[in-house]
């Protein structure tokens, strides 16, 4: 058993303690990272050797124990941990693209398992996962590129702070979780409020600098601490059996991926390769030596001849079309096509008691604005089941998700709950950013008053060497694939809401990450405009099969007289309107209702129960006696006010009879509470 101690930051004295075990003994590495009183278990296992594959197997999971947080959650009847949540997934998936790009051509199954074994609530675990999963691979002992270093960093009142605690982060202007290796970053998750590029470059700025102390520190701390015991054959180049295969059966690569057409022809070189599968020597080198050629030509011909896939030029993004108002049932639809990326978005608008309910270790509360990412089969021409949302779907809803949730109107300006749901409908490329654009439209369809359109866009790169790299904008499938990065890039025309890299290639400098954001501010903006052309602000009026929505303050001593005795008020107001009333504590009351005149008369219902009626407002009431000077008029809850002969035209009194319904307005209060009204004429 080791220990050591690792110091993130300095000035506000945040220290990891790390400890090498035998907790795990079976695993090839078991290790534990605490800081405060949050402590992670970090468990990795190498297993079987896997042939004929072009990526890493790695597998790394988040595992929430509802003990870290001292919570007895699940199901009533199922007291225990069920499948991960949101977080967990989102932050399994932020480790794996943090590290993957920087354990190169390893072909052994590998799994990184952290447990959150306790949790404290000013320090987010996921560093400690993270962290832990780096360091745990680097003392295997193979060649890599890391230690990766992960950093947080947030932006509070002009000042930036590293690894921030949860109550920094939640007045923040914006946060970012960056990581990378020596002068590289090679990940970012990011989510602000309208953030000029220049200040997102000068964090990543000092997140290089704070991931090249910590990259120095933690290398020299575990230097040669255990030998590899694995055969490192896997690093060998197949490409000469590749080039022998291709000029066997004249295959010209070139015609193939320059096509000049979105959709290249590269699946049919591995349909000539299956069908001569049995006539091939060592098939598995030659299928991983086409691999290379095919990559080595990719580059070439996009770095030398400048040219694209499709013939478009480096900064130029494919053909736009998108149309609103598309389905006559939803409260707001939009369809959004950029090239063969098509997205489908559709809006529907609840009341404030549909918002979502989520009782996580890390985050127990409500959220009123959902977006939701699907991404059937069909999407790429393929045949499969449709299952329950996958991984990817749920990194791409949420990122779609952070980069529209600040724009959202307050409950109090816009008392709803939003869901959003965004369709692949056909993918080659940057769904999510898509799945923004359609989002965005849709929203403004159904009527939400955003505080600002929003757009995305990634960008790509084909890297050679940081001196010789092209930047590609609006990346297609073939581009995601072959090329270096995927730089997603989401905004309005003031700045950044939302930020995701991935990265293949060791990682981006400064230059090439400002580069970058400046190219993909100028596709912003374009895309921006082009919305003009359909929709420039969201809809005056919702539709007419969307529900009313109002919250409504009551004063917290007259609760007890709108629920009335064995709650007899509230239940006669909702029988009367057809509506729905939830009643917070505080006095806060919000209302659904069918309409916008079931939302008036529950309004005015609510102040004739709490005694808070105002001259003027309007209610309908049935005529339940006639006397000599006027009628009686019952406006509900046993409230009954006077409507006097003198409002009556003389022509008309006759026409009135007991049990008629009328529409009346508030005329007069006495002090005694006696209401007095007058005729609406309608």
């Amino acid at each position: 058993m080791e220990k050591f101690l690792i110091t993130l930051d300095e000035s506000r004295k945040i220290d990891i303690e790390l400890e090498i075990n035998d907790w795990a003994q079976r695993a090839n590495i078991s290790l534990l990272t605490k800081c405060l009183d949050s402590l992670v278990l970090t468990t990795i296992v190498i297993g079987e050797k896997k042939q004929n594959i072009d990526f890493v197997p790695l597998t790394v999971d988040y595992d929430e124990k509802y003990y870290a947080a001292g919570k007895i959650y699940g199901s009533r009847f199922f007291r225990r941990e069920g499948k991960p949540s949101e977080t967990a997934i989102l932050n399994s998936r932020l480790i794996d693209r943090g590290l993957r790009s920087a354990i190169k051509k390893f072909p052994y199954e590998i799994q990184i398992v952290n447990t959150v074994l306790s949790l404290d609530p000013e320090f987010d675990p996921d560093i400690l996962a993270f962290l832990g999963s780096s360091i745990g691979f680097h003392l295997l002992g193979y060649k890599w590129l890391g230690p990766v270093i992960p950093v947080k960093i947030c932006k509070l009142e002009d000042r930036f702070i590293f690894y921030p605690r949860e109550s920094e982060k939640k007045f923040s202007d914006f946060n970012i979780f960056v990581s990378g290796i020596e002068n590289k970053i090679n990940m970012i998750e990011f989510e602000g409020l309208e953030i000029l590029e220049d200040d997102v470059i000068k964090s990543l700025s000092l997140a290089i600098d704070k991931i090249n102390q910590l990259y120095k520190r933690i290398s020299s701390l575990f230097k040669n601490k255990y030998q590899p015991t694995l055969e490192e054959e896997f690093l060998e180049s197949y490409l000469s059996y590749g080039e022998k295969f291709i000029e066997k059966f004249n295959i010209n690569l070139e015609d193939f991926i320059f096509n000049n057409k979105e959709k290249p022809n590269i699946d049919e070189i591995f349909k000539i390769l299956e069908t001569e599968r049995d006539n091939i020597e060592n098939f598995d080198y030659v299928y991983k030596g086409v691999l290379e050629k095919i990559n080595l030509i990719f580059q070439n011909n996009i770095l030398k001849l400048k040219i694209r896939p499709d013939g478009r030029k480096s900064d130029e993004i494919r053909k736009i079309d998108f149309d609103i108002n598309i389905l006559p049932k939803a409260h707001g639809s939009a369809i959004f096509k950029r090239g063969l990326t098509h997205v489908l978005s559709t809006v529907t608008l609840g009341s404030p008691s549909d918002d979502l309910l989520i009782r996580e270790i890390e985050f127990e509360g409500t959220k009123r604005f959902l977006h939701h990412y699907n991404f059937p089969p069909y999407s790429t021409g393929e045949i499969g089941p449709l299952r329950s949302p996958s991984r990817r779907e749920i990194g791409h809803g949420n990122l779609v998700e952070k980069a529209l949730k600040n724009l959202i109107p307050s409950e109090i300006d816009f008392p709803y709950t939003i869901r959003v749901v965004s369709d692949i409908l056909s993918s080659n490329g940057s769904t999510s950013m898509g799945s923004i654009c359609s989002s965005t439209l849709a929203l403004l369809d159904a009527g939400v008053p955003l505080k600002n359109k929003c757009a995305g866009i990634s960008i790509g790169i084909v890297y050679q060497n940081d001196q010789n790299y092209e930047l590609l904008t609006d990346i297609q499938g073939v581009e995601d694939f072959w090329g270096g990065m995927d730089f997603k890039v989401a905004g309005t025309s003031k700045g950044i809401t939302a930020i995701q890299l991935d990265v293949k290639i060791e990682g981006l400098n400064i230059e090439i990450i400002k580069q970058s954001l400046e190219r993909a501010k100028l596709a912003r903006l374009f895309i921006l405009e082009k919305f003009n052309e359909v929709i420039k602000e969201p809809r005056k009026e919702l539709k007419d099969n969307v529900p009313r929505a109002m919250i409504y303050q009551v004063n917290p001593d007259n609760i007890g007289l709108l629920i009335g005795p064995g709650g007899r008020n509230i239940n006669e107001i909702i029988s009367l309107t057809n509506s729905k009333i939830e009643i917070k504590q505080d006095g806060t009351v919000y209302i659904t209702a069918i309409d916008q005149n079931s939302l008036e008369k529950t309004i005015n219902l609510i102040k004739l129960s709490t005694n808070n009626t105002k001259i003027n407002d309007v209610f309908e009431g049935k005529i339940v006696k006639i006397l000599d000077f006027g009628f009686i008029i019952d406006l509900g809850l046993n409230k009954t006010a006077l409507l006097h002969i003198s409002d009556i035209p003389k022509n008309e009194v006759n026409n009135y009879t007991i049990d008629k319904i009328v529409k009346v307005r508030i005329k007069k209060i006495n002090e005694d509470g006696r209401l007095y009204v007058s005729l609406v004429n309608e």
